[in-house]
């Protein structure tokens, strides 16, 4: 451990030890990483993943926190948080780093007359998270717009770029899933919007109290199952097994919308987990359908737990 922080710190000397994970996510629950690191200059990526491999530790690469449900244990090794900000547009195209706020290219993109990215107004977490998830919201997918995106693979630890098809986008899901390739940044297109900059900005402002009426505030991943199809929706069937108000210790399912578990602030990552497999159980009690969770649920080594 003693080792591992000297040639951290040699490299990197704004790595810190023992940083709390709940304050890195939206859930707010999580235990402690053993080093943490804010990422603000994408090249630098390839560099710290390299070193974390050649000292044997793990390493977790993460941008806002929005899908994401940290263990109770916190992270043995190396987490690396993506905040990464650069944003060029070029003719019909945006292309920005991974670590960029979905909320932020929605807004410069708007600035600049262009569409459809305001359909993504209040789309939680970061460009790599929607690439890596295919994130959408109002008919609007990542596979729709994106163009092309530069990928490192941490194994090879080569750099390239590739095309959309490369993704093999599903539902909430992409090809990195498995590859476990990193974003590095994404291109997308556009087109000048019919609208005017001051209408698409009213559209974005509706799209936000629409979703404000709709969704419950408190400390949540947003939506925390996927939906099984369009006619089942996640929330639905959570609701028709009379689940809503629903709690386990300090997890709670919203009264207001039956597929967002919150945090009611004394949550522990148990807790949700818990909750989430009730729901699950339920469902397929009643419906015969499996929900599977949009969240990703972290061990402390950083492996995804099935639920």
């Amino acid at each position: 451990m003693e080792k591992s922080l000297t040639e951290l710190k040699k490299a990197f000397p704004e790595i810190i030890q023992n940083e709390p994970l709940k304050n890195h996510c939206t859930f707010q629950v999580g235990g402690n990483a053993d080093f943490f690191y804010i990422l603000r200059n994408i090249k630098k990526l390839p560099k710290i993943i390299k070193l974390a491999k050649s000292l044997r530790l793990p390493y977790l690469l993460i941008g806002r926190g929005s899908n994401l449900l940290f263990s109770d244990k916190g992270f043995r090794g190396l987490v690396i948080k993506n905040e990464t900000s650069e944003i060029v547009f070029k003719n019909n195209e945006v292309t920005a780093d991974s670590g960029v706020i979905v909320s932020k290219i929605v807004a410069e993109c708007a600035k600049k007359g262009f569409s459809p990215m305001e359909k993504w107004a209040g789309l939680p977490g970061t460009v790599g998270a929607a690439v890596y998830g295919n994130a959408g919201c109002n008919g609007l997918e990542t596979k729709d717009i994106l163009y092309s995106a530069k990928i490192l693979d941490p194994k090879t630890e080569k750099i390239k770029t590739v095309k959309s098809k490369y993704f093999q986008f599903k539902y909430r899901s992409s090809k990195l899933k498995k590859s476990h390739e990193i974003l590095l940044s994404a291109t997308f297109s556009l087109k000048k919007s019919k609208l005017s900059k001051e209408e698409i900005a009213k559209l974005i402002k509706e799209i936000h109290r629409f979703r404000m009426e709709k969704q419950p505030l408190g400390l949540s991943s947003g939506s925390f199952f996927k939906n099984p199809s369009l006619k089942n929706s996640a929330g639905m069937l959570i609701d028709k097994c009379e689940l809503k108000g629903h709690q386990v210790g300090g997890a709670k399912i919203s009264e207001k919308h039956a597929n967002f578990l919150l945090n009611t602030g004394k949550s522990t990552a148990k807790d949700i987990i818990s909750l989430a497999r009730l729901a699950q159980r339920e469902v397929k009690k009643r419906f015969k359908l499996t929900l599977s969770p949009e969240v990703q649920i972290l061990s402390d080594k950083g492996k995804i737990i099935p639920l």
